[in-house]
Formats: C-alpha cells, sequence, structure tokens
C-alpha cells in the first residue's frame, strides 16, 4: 500500500483502485489527504486507534499524516482512492471556512443512504476516472482537477453538516487573511517538526505574531501556538507509533532541548508520556488482533 502514497511527476494527486487481495492488518502513515469510496463489500479499519466499518456506499475521508490498518476484508470488497497533495486541498478550498472543512475529516466514515447523494458522488468520482484516460486534452488540468475535488469536499461536509452549521461555508472572495492563513499551513506543513514558535510562522509571513493569532482566532478559534501543537502532536504520534524510534531519537528529530522537555510537551497536548501512549497504542492494536 505503501507503493500507491506518491504522486507522477507534474500531479498533485493521484487515482488507484483496491479489492480484497489481502488481509494484512500492517500499519501504515498516511502521509496526504485521501477518499476511499467502497463500491462494494465492507471493511473494518484501525484508523487513528479507533475502529470503524465501512460499508457499501460509504466514503471514508483520511486526513494527512494519519495511521490505517486493515483488520478485515470481505471477499468482494472494491473501492477507489483519490490521494490528493496538501496544496490541492488548501488551493481547491478558498472561501471555505475552517470549521467546515474540518468538519469532513472529523466524521471519516460517511455512509451515503439516498439516491440523490449516491449519483452525485458516483458521477464525481467517474468524472475523474474518465479524466484520468483523456488529460492530455485539457490546457488547464490543474484547474479541473480543482474544480472537482472542490465539489467533492462541499458534498462531503453536507453530509455531515447540523442545521447551525448552514452558514459556516463562505463563497465570498479570497480575503487577505484568507491568504495568510493558507500561507501559514503551507509553511507549516514543511517547518512543523522542527519549529514550534509562533515567531517563526509570523516571520516567515513579515505579519507580526500577535496578527498571526488574531488570524487563527478568526479562521480556527484557536491561538497560532495551539494550532501549531496540533500539527507537532500528529506528527509525533505518528513516530511514535511507526517508526519503533526511540523516545530520546524522537526528541532530538522534533528539535527538543532533551528528553524531558520533550516528554512535558507531549504529556501536556496529550496527557500521557510518549512511552505510555506507545504502550497504550500497541496494547490496542494486540487487543484487536485477539478479538479478530
Amino acid at each position: 500500500m505503501n507503493d500507491n502514497f506518491h504522486f507522477e511527476e507534474g500531479l498533485n494527486y493521484k487515482i488507484f483502485h483496491t479489492k480484497n487481495t489481502s488481509k494484512s492488518s500492517e500499519t501504515v502513515q498516511i502521509p496526504f489527504p485521501c477518499l476511499v469510496y467502497c463500491f462494494e463489500g465492507s471493511a473494518k479499519v484501525c484508523y487513528n486507534n479507533e475502529n470503524f466499518t465501512i460499508l457499501k456506499d460509504s466514503i471514508f475521508c483520511i486526513f494527512a499524516n494519519t495511521t490505517l490498518s486493515v483488520i478485515e476484508l470481505s471477499d468482494d470488497f472494491k473501492s477507489s482512492m483519490i490521494l490528493f497533495s496538501k496544496d490541492l486541498i488548501i488551493d481547491s478550498t478558498i472561501g471555505f471556512q475552517v470549521d467546515y472543512l474540518a468538519n469532513i475529516f472529523a466524521y471519516p466514515n460517511k455512509p451515503i443512504t439516498d439516491e440523490y447523494s449516491k449519483q452525485i458522488f458516483y458521477h464525481l468520482f467517474q468524472t475523474l476516472d474518465n479524466y484520468e484516460d483523456s488529460k492530455k486534452r485539457f490546457d488547464r488540468s490543474t484547474d479541473f482537477v480543482y474544480g472537482i475535488i472542490r465539489c467533492l469536499l462541499i458534498a462531503l461536509a453536507e453530509l455531515t453538516k447540523s442545521e447551525n452549521e448552514k452558514n459556516v461555508f463562505s463563497s465570498g472572495a479570497f480575503s487577505t487573511t484568507d491568504s495568510y492563513f493558507r500561507d501559514f499551513l503551507k509553511f507549516l506543513s514543511i517547518h512543523s517538526k522542527t519549529q514550534h514558535n509562533v515567531a517563526f510562522y509570523a516571520d516567515k509571513l513579515c505579519i507580526t505574531p500577535k496578527y498571526l493569532n488574531e488570524i487563527c482566532r478568526k479562521k480556527t478559534k484557536k491561538t497560532a501556538k495551539e494550532v501549531i501543537t496540533r500539527a507537532v502532536i500528529a506528527q509525533i504520534k505518528n513516530a511514535l507509533i511507526i517508526s519503533g524510534t526511540s523516545v530520546q531519537r524522537i526528541a532530538y528529530d522534533f528539535n527538543f532541548c532533551d528528553q524531558s522537555s520533550f516528554g512535558k510537551y507531549f504529556k501536556k497536548a496529550v496527557g500521557l508520556a510518549p512511552l505510555a501512549y506507545r504502550n497504550k497504542y500497541n496494547e490496542g492494536i494486540i487487543n484487536n488482533d485477539k478479538a479478530e
């Protein structure tokens, strides 16, 4: 599965189809956002240490830098997966409020229950599939893909939004705040492993830390520091789960001055020490295997 997590030269997305060829429960890191549409059968997966059952006519939304293991696939399981770069998701969601976009990935398993919605998603996925065979005819291929991905994300958000979220989506102009926040997320995706301070990102954006905080509060209702910490902690969790590297080495890789400060940082955010988190996760995987 890891072989699929790369893009062809010049592209920032990839479409591929999966079926039940293996029952491996290997845990893999998903480096990019992706959407999985289950056309046939069912699957049981462990996603970020939580079990889900994906049924026919469901879409499973996977966020970047998360972990996934397949517990079981039905014999007739078939799906299509769209993998797209962080830049693509940022550029194709211009005008979205962050809460609107976050809602898509907050509830990853989305069953599609009505025929109207099934037709929408089927044809959107099919359009991208057809496009793969004829993309050389398009002069503005990137814009085409952005448009389809944008439509998919809007339709997915509509599946899970509540009544009081109807006005969260804004179709207005792309504001200066949007521009700064988008660039902040880009810098964060590049530097968050080693740069954890608000001042660093404010300097990259040529604005003050106070203004960056105002932007983050407006877009996410969180401070810039909280947004940075969330990104850093997500990567640390994956390192603890996937790499098998010592805690001391992970502390060094993430630019902490020593293991003690690393442990305090992680425990403050997660509520567990790094090693305790790793052990708890591993115990969960063992329990899942035994249950199956």
